[in-house]
């Protein structure tokens, strides 16, 4: 009995002499929580409370932890539809609410906790898509619609960007290409095709860095195949929302006739070539600070030249102005370096072995990349990817017996 006594007196004079505070019970737990004084911040969800303590509602919104019933007060901004237009003008303050009460819906919203951390998550949609495609493109991507934020893709805005630099068959009437954007903090610009023909993963990559884009990983996607250079708008648009960043427009319109130039390069000289072509010179002209048009072109002619490829006086003035247009704009060459490096395979072979072999055993893990279902588009799905896929779906003995079967 004594050692019961003494114990627990013990054990609470340690804590005390390093600074732990001790709670009486699990009411004065919660009030310290309460009164601490402390900011906190989350997005608010209709029906009740975040996992942070944030007051119910449409917005995001600030709490200021201060009361001593475990309740919060905070201020919302003004409620928005999925487009970003405002739905009334007013501003979400909470009111008090009983702590049991309180806890409940805390517990009831756990869901909505869960979007809270996928705000920057956005998807969007191609307008002339039924319902029934939508729905497809969401289990391609593999999430549910009231997980991420989600913008409708116009014709129109297609039209902005594209009118002027791509064909009008290239435009084409319809509006059909999605895009899922996630925002990363390194690793540069990783991108997903699905269905796309025309385009592929390391041209929208590329084309991306020009727009000014930086750490993300991309899917872009339709359920049938299309030429893919509408895509581009949506995982502009999309990119702007997740990241809170305004493109510039001249960048945005340079990568739109960087993208189309591209592919209509790869049907001359070949995917591959076109790609380091308009990827070297790119990075040389930023490099050097190139701006004039004979110094541009003898180094399109050299590098044309290193890939063997042979160029018509049209391509190559196309490219000269896509570059003069480009060297009229500041850059940050480390972050375009950090994608093109992937695309152009600028890793050491020590480096290869190793990517290969964690890939192999452990799987690898690109965000949202790793989570697409191809199943959902059917057996004639076309892909690329900038990254090494292998390992995503498949657990490790599916591997290895893959491996030892051949497969």
């Amino acid at each position: 009995m004594k050692m019961k006594r003494i114990l627990p007196l013990f054990m609470a004079a340690v804590l005390v002499a390093s600074g732990v505070p001790i709670a009486a019970n699990a009411s004065a737990d919660a009030a310290s929580e309460s009164t601490d004084g402390g900011i906190g911040t989350g997005v608010t969800v209709e029906g009740g409370s975040t996992d942070n303590g944030v007051a119910a509602g449409d917005t995001t919104g600030t709490g200021t932890e201060g009361t001593t019933d475990g309740n919060t007060e905070g201020t919302g901004t003004t409620p928005t539809d999925e487009n970003g237009t405002v739905t009334d003008g007013s501003t979400n303050t909470t009111t008090d609410q009983p702590e049991s009460e309180d806890t409940e819906k805390s517990e009831d919203t756990s869901d909505a906790a869960v979007n809270n951390e996928n705000s920057s998550l956005v998807v969007t949609l191609g307008e002339n898509l039924s319902s029934d495609q939508k729905a497809t493109m969401y289990k391609y991507f593999g999430v549910k619609a009231d997980d991420v934020n989600t913008i409708t893709v116009t014709h129109a805005d297609e039209v902005k960007y594209m009118e002027g630099i791509a064909s009008a068959e290239q435009i084409g009437s319809n509006t059909v290409s999605c895009a899922y954007i996630e925002p990363t903090t390194s690793g540069g610009i990783k991108v997903k095709t699905a269905n796309l023909n025309f385009v592929t993963s390391q041209m929208i990559a590329s084309a991306l860095t020009t727009a000014g884009m930086k750490n993300c990983n991309v899917v872009a996607a339709c359920p049938f195949q299309v030429s893919g250079t509408g895509a581009l708008t949506g995982i502009m648009m999309a990119y702007e929302t997740a990241s809170g960043e305004t493109l510039d427009e001249g960048k945005k319109q340079a990568a739109t006739e960087e993208l189309v130039l591209t592919g209509a390069l790869s049907d001359a000289i070949g995917e591959e070539a076109a790609t380091e072509v308009i990827n070297e010179a790119k990075t040389e002209i930023l490099d050097k600070g190139l701006t004039d048009a004979d110094e541009i072109g003898a180094a399109v002619d050299q590098i044309a030249e290193n890939h063997g490829a042979t160029l018509t006086d049209d391509q190559r003035s196309q490219i000269i102005s896509l570059l003069q247009t480009m060297s009229q704009y500041d850059y940050d060459l480390d972050s375009i370096q950090d994608t093109l490096n992937n695309l152009n395979e600028q890793v050491s072979g020590l480096a290869k072995v190793w990517d290969s072999f964690k890939s192999f055993f452990v799987g690898s893990s690109d965000g949202i990349i790793s989570d697409t279902d191809e199943s959902v588009l059917g057996d004639d799905v076309v892909t690329t990817s900038t990254v090494d896929e292998s390992g995503f779906k498949d657990g490790l003995l599916t591997r290895i017996m893959n491996f030892f079967g051949g497969k």
